[in-house]
């Protein structure tokens, strides 16, 4: 017997497109987690963790395999179709950035990520790092430039308030 196959038979995972289909990835995981125990297994073997806070402020994660591939599913993922991590990371560098180890919102996230790694008895890769949309993450940093700013402010406010009338003066000239 002879098999012949069909380009259009053969189904490859394509690269999502957008960041909103990177993000309803995300989004889906958790679901999709809970219906394979296989997917459960791979957890502790993912190293790029893609992470979307969401709108009753649960942070959600995704493996970047999951969240770089279009309509992701959890069958899909556990089919060994071969897939290249390095590809889903480049498309997906476009709308997350790494948050970097000495951040604050790094240990936040760690937290989390191995809080909901727990529910599945597994624990993150030593080798993990975790990424945020850079929306998310360049807006908390102007929100952390505004609080140094206001706190410089303050700052220089308590000073100016020691000094003398003459250091004012000079001071006020200055700026």
């Amino acid at each position: 017997m002879k098999f012949t196959f069909c380009k259009k038979d053969i189904l490859m995972s394509t690269i999502v497109p957008t960041l909103t289909q990177a993000i309803r990835n995300i989004e889906n995981f958790k679901a999709e987690l809970d219906t394979s125990t296989e997917l459960q297994r791979r957890l502790a073997f993912a190293r790029a963790w893609y992470a979307y806070l969401d709108n009753t402020g649960s942070w959600l994660f995704g493996p970047s395999k999951f969240c770089g591939y279009k309509d992701m599913t959890a069958a899909e993922y556990v089919n060994d179709e071969p897939r290249n991590g390095r590809r889903t990371e480049k498309q997906l560098q476009s709308w997350f950035t790494q948050v970097p180890e000495d951040d604050e919102l790094y240990e936040e996230l760690s937290e989390a990520l191995t809080a909901f790694l727990g529910q599945y008895g597994k624990p993150p890769s030593s080798a993990f790092r975790i990424n945020v949309t850079n929306d998310y993450y360049q807006s908390r940093s102007a929100d952390d430039s505004a609080l140094d700013d206001r706190t410089i402010g303050d700052l220089l406010i308590a000073v100016a308030q020691r000094l003398s009338t003459a250091e004012r003066v000079r001071l006020r000239a200055a700026l």
